[in-house]
């Protein structure tokens, strides 16, 4: 969280002030797409739930019964 708002601040002062979503270049919003994600995940790690892989998908759930119908109604089995 911390590097993503001092990346974010980094690109308002570079920008003087008036920044916008669409002003970023693609490779820039790429890597504050990942960081969302990978902070998502490690918020749902915290709370118990589990990574359970389906060949090369992976489905978020607290245990394997779940994780199966998740992995079902998604079309992984």
């Amino acid at each position: 969280m911390k590097s993503m708002l001092a990346y974010a601040m980094m690109l308002v002062m570079a920008e003087g002030g008036n920044m916008s979503y669409s002003k970023l270049t693609d490779e820039e919003k790429e890597r504050l797409k990942a960081i969302a994600e990978k902070r998502r995940i490690d918020q749902l790690k915290q709370r118990g739930v589990n990574e359970y892989f389906y060949g090369d998908n992976v489905v978020y759930a607290r245990n394997k019964k779940n994780a199966d119908r998740k992995a079902r109604n998604k079309g992984y089995l």
